[in-house]
């Protein structure tokens, strides 16, 4: 179960890069991920400190825009082997830019404006060398979640980080 949801994502996390329909299935892994990270601290649900829930929640969000874009370096790649173009996969099969986003219901896909891909190159720079990259991935991941998790204490004032013995 996703530590976060949709509404938190939109309303809260001001996120618009991952459409509704993959949100929940990224968040579940990111909250695995977390998991990881926090030795399980966590399962047992979140603690009571809202500032501790915002954090938490905002790490998922972080790491499901991230999965969500590694996912679309991904199929970029494959893309480009496939064709020798180096552009995202559009609506129909078609090669038409970097995709920002993509609806569900009446299809609606947004791509990059010039002044994004400069702004994010090197964002995208970071997923693209993580992509296909198993280590890299993990390593860009640790480094989105950390800083977010850093100084979040459990019920019992236990930091989540803690790996305890």
């Amino acid at each position: 179960m996703a530590y976060a949801d949709y509404d938190f994502y939109t309303e809260s996390y001001y996120g618009n890069v991952v459409p509704e329909a993959d949100f929940d299935r990224l968040a579940a892994r990111a909250s695995d991920f977390i998991d990881t990270l926090t030795f399980n601290n966590l399962v047992d649900g979140l603690p009571a400190d809202k500032r501790s829930q915002k954090r938490i929640k905002k790490a998922v969000c972080s790491l499901t825009e991230l999965m969500y874009q590694i996912e679309l370096a991904e199929k970029n790649a494959t893309n480009a082997a496939v064709s020798g173009t180096s552009t995202a996969i559009g609506s129909g099969g078609s090669t038409t830019g970097i995709v920002t986003s993509v609806s569900s219901g009446s299809e609606s896909i947004s791509y990059a404006t010039p002044q994004q891909k400069a702004s994010g190159a090197k964002e995208w720079s970071a997923v693209y060398a993580a992509a296909g990259d198993v280590q890299k991935t993990n390593d860009l991941l640790l480094k989105t979640a950390l800083p977010l998790l850093m100084g979040v204490r459990t019920d019992d004032g236990i930091p989540v980080l803690y790996a305890g013995v």
